[in-house]
């Protein structure tokens, strides 16, 4: 009796797993936001930096200026003909439709930030995303006297060439430096003292 209640009590638990299993299966939804390209993309882009807008070639450039920025940084002071889309917000539907719209016209997103750096995440963003043609001004914003003043950023370079560093390293002769054998200590075993006698 109690060996079939176990049987009756493992077989619902086994029931109750599998639709639960099948449930949680038929509810699964795909995201909306699938990443379309590979990180090596990415590195390769940075790599050679040709995401990089200088200011000087912003007025020859067809395309579109995000101010990826806080509604209220923006409020403070933005570049001319720029539209606000803060970088938590690139993933509604609503600016996800613009940003495909310009990515369709084949026009350039330009993004900036307070620096490059704070742009970057969404460039990277749009990019894994698929969107084309978008760039990340080379600019540094501040404010004077409650007026937006924009400057050039000058972008960070090493004080080395690693790359030519290394292969001057590897060019010259390879010396094998040969490990002392250990010395090996062999311990003596101490002898156990035999109890002496005594009353």
């Amino acid at each position: 009796m109690k060996e079939l209640e176990k049987t009756k009590r493992i077989s619902i638990s086994a029931v109750l797993f599998i639709l639960i299993i099948f449930i949680g299966v038929l509810s699964f939804k795909r995201p909306k936001n699938i990443f379309k390209n590979d990180k090596n993309l990415i590195l390769n882009h940075i790599v050679k930096q040709d995401y990089i807008l200088q200011i000087k070639d912003l007025d020859s450039i067809d395309g579109a200026l995000i101010d990826v920025r806080s509604p209220y940084e923006y409020n403070k002071g933005y570049i001319k003909n720029a539209v606000n889309i803060y970088t938590p917000d690139l993933l509604e539907p609503k600016q996800q439709s613009y940003i495909k719209q310009l990515n369709k016209e084949n026009k350039t997103i330009v993004l900036y930030a307070k620096t490059p750096e704070d742009a970057s995440g969404a460039w990277m963003l749009l990019t894994q995303l698929g969107i084309k043609n978008t760039k990340v001004l080379c600019a540094k914003l501040k404010y004077k006297n409650d007026k937006l003043i924009v400057e050039s950023y000058p972008l960070e370079k090493p004080i080395l060439n690693y790359a030519e560093f290394m292969k001057k390293a590897n060019s010259g002769k390879i010396t094998v430096v040969k490990k002392a054998p250990k010395k090996i200590i062999k311990l003596k075993k101490k002898k156990k003292k035999v109890a002496e006698g005594g009353c």
